[in-house]
């Protein structure tokens, strides 16, 4: 599990993204947040679309802000990170397009708030999978979702460059 303070929003607290590999159960815990279950205050990420932990922390951010500031879109400020991801305005699309789907098996959980111990302890109850190395959020990633998630034309092959143009996309979506 990755945690990090933001800066500008240290009344928040933490934030905690953990990656998990081999989800066994995304179809049972997609069905859990479709009906609002509060015990799953978090943001599921389908890992096949992030390059790298900054782009998550980038949405966690730009939520996080819109929460401050009551301007979420959505219903509360974890679904809001899932969305804060997406070039798109679209809630459903963008939930569609980086949130749980049922045949996710590479997971990344960002939790806003509480202790570290607190998160990692529950999502170890929750989640059928291996939670591993943050780090590996790069070899999760499928590049050709990527691009047609973020409208990427196909020149840019880089991976960095392919990061700078996907966290343009999220912040150009979130200047309006």
């Amino acid at each position: 599990m990755y945690s990090s303070s933001l800066e500008p929003f240290p009344s928040h607290g933490l934030v905690h993204i953990s990656l998990y590999r081999n989800v066994k159960n995304a179809k049972e815990l997609r069905k859990r947040l479709l009906s609002r279950d509060t015990e799953l205050c978090y943001a599921f990420i389908d890992a096949r679309v992030i390059l790298d932990k900054f782009q998550v922390l980038v949405a966690s951010n730009i939520a996080i802000y819109n929460e401050t500031h009551n301007k979420l879109i959505t219903h509360n400020v974890h679904s809001e990170v899932v969305y804060s991801l997406s070039p798109s305005t679209n809630i459903r699309e963008s939930l569609k397009n980086h949130g749980l789907s049922d045949d996710s098996t590479d997971v990344i959980i960002v939790k806003i708030g509480d202790s570290a111990e607190t998160v990692q302890a529950h999502l170890a109850r929750i989640i059928k999978g291996e939670e591993r190395d943050v780090k590996e959020i790069t070899s999760c990633v499928d590049l050709a979702r990527v691009k047609k998630c973020y409208k990427i034309v196909d020149g840019i092959s880089d991976r960095e460059e392919l990061l700078k143009a996907v966290i343009g996309s999220i912040a150009i979506k979130n200047l309006s």
